[in-house]
């Protein structure tokens, strides 16, 4: 009986071996899906209040970045603050402080099921540029 159960200690071993790869994968697989990821939009025209572009905006989902260009001589910067639609609490904000045909990216990680409003803001700005849900297509 000794010698039987030696010989099927490998097998158990293996199969053993298997789960144990299989289940480290399946954690890594989890773990890389739970990185915040918003759509992608942009470039879009940013307006002041006078209808004229003062700017532009771009979200890119891949490393939750957001770019914010000037491009008018106004003295004013061109600006988007980011809002949870929910609550309409203000999380983050970009601003482009260096001037016409000059622009300021940053990135935030984003909540992957949260929806978020993007809003040109500033002097004689106010509009929404977009609202998305992280992680929607």
């Amino acid at each position: 009986m000794a010698a039987s159960a030696t010989r099927k200690a490998p097998r158990f071993q293996k199969a053993g071996r298997a789960l144990a790869v299989g289940a480290t994968a399946t954690a890594c697989v989890a773990l890389m899906s739970g990185v915040a990821e918003a759509k992608s939009w942009g470039p879009y025209a940013m307006e002041n209040i006078y209808e004229q572009k003062v700017g532009t905006a771009k979200f890119v989902a891949n490393g939750d970045k957001l770019t914010v260009c000037d491009t008018r001589a106004d003295s004013y910067a061109p600006k988007v603050k980011v809002y949870r639609y929910s609550d309409k609490k203000l999380l983050w904000t970009v601003t482009a402080n260096k001037g016409k045909g000059k622009c300021v990216t940053a990135s935030k990680n984003l909540g992957e099921k949260t929806k978020y409003e993007f809003w040109n803001s500033g002097t004689n700005m106010n509009q929404l540029l977009r609202t998305t849900t992280a992680g929607s297509n």
